[in-house]
């Protein structure tokens, strides 16, 4: 039997939220009668075949977050139970979370927008609190080389308009600087706003490209399992850092020094406890072995990640 518009009750998400109701009575892709928001047969989301303004972006809303109950599940368990995605998608219970790259991908594009609109708090000296870039920077001793070169650089960065001659000024005590940090340098001087964009665009390339070396690093640690198990770990660890960077990032809205350092410090501690639990649940182990793993771990990654960081600013330093 059909189903009519009367008889159309509001789908509920597994979270509670109400999610639109079927407009045919039949899916327009296969002519199985619907029952629900969703196609039995072949999985086609209810949509009018000519959909309005409002349609149109609530169905790319869902298509881009998941949102049927699936993503405020995924961000429940990611925060309140390390490493419990991870178990649930290796023994095959995913229908009722988004997928893990939709999660990382969405984690990280709300991070880096949020970090891009968060002010740079700035302490009474007019020092970056985070950067450490001062607004009103003495004159630094130039007689020495490691002068020259830290002048040069605090005023490449500085991201002011110079003249020709303050130009040359600079490129010209950047001569003195080692040859591997001369072209990010040149560029910043050069094309200050097209060295930040490039420097944009490519961190997310860079972090997306050390997920499966990190996945690496971890099966060396925790052998006798399949990679894809670590890789599963790796992308949720990264979207769990991501979101609770995220957090961190917007306290710098309220313009407080004291405020933003003491988020960061508990972003960090929370960071480290959270990849402890998650290491424990997914991995098992008792807690001095993983404490150990994990030190070695994040080690040999952040040798890693800052050789891949380099590498990054050289390039973009000179192919833009």
């Amino acid at each position: 039997m059909g189903v009519t518009p009367a008889s159309r009750a509001t789908e509920l998400s597994p979270s509670g939220l109400a999610t639109p109701e079927p407009k045919a009575a039949v899916c327009l892709n296969c002519a199985t009668p619907l029952a629900g928001p969703f196609c039995s047969s072949c999985g086609q989301r209810d949509v009018p075949p000519y959909p309005s303004v409002r349609e149109l972006a609530v169905d790319a809303f869902w298509e881009l977050s998941g949102w049927d109950g699936r993503f405020a599940a995924t961000v429940r368990a990611l925060f309140r139970r390390p490493g419990m995605l991870t178990r649930e998608f290796l023994e095959g219970r995913r229908a009722r979370y988004i997928s893990p790259l939709r999660l990382y991908l969405m984690a990280s594009l709300v991070y880096f927008l949020i970090a891009a609109a968060a002010p740079d708090v700035k302490t009474d000296g007019g020092k970056s609190l985070f950067l450490g870039v001062r607004v009103t920077p003495t004159a630094p001793d130039t007689t020495t080389r490691p002068g020259r070169v830290a002048a040069a650089a605090a005023e490449a960065r500085d991201g002011k308009v110079l003249t020709a001659a303050e130009r040359d000024t600079i490129l010209a005590r950047i001569t003195s600087a080692p040859a591997v940090m001369r072209p990010f340098l040149r560029r910043v001087v050069t094309d200050p706003v097209g060295f930040k964009s490039g420097l944009v665009q490519a961190m997310p390339k860079m972090l997306f490209a050390l997920l499966p070396i990190f996945a690496v690093l971890v099966s060396a640690f925790y052998r006798g399992r399949k990679y894809p198990e670590h890789l599963y770990f790796a992308i949720h660890l990264h979207a769990f850092f991501f979101l609770a960077l995220t957090v961190s990032v917007a306290t710098r809205f309220a313009r407080s020094p004291s405020v933003s350092v003491v988020a960061a410090l508990a972003t960090f501690g929370w960071m480290l406890v959270y990849t402890t639990i998650a290491l424990r649940r997914t991995y098992g182990g008792s807690l001095v072995k993983t404490l150990s793993k994990e030190l070695a771990i994040g080690m040999m990654y952040g040798v890693t990640a800052f050789a891949a960081f380099i590498v990054t600013l050289y390039a973009v330093s000179r192919f833009g």
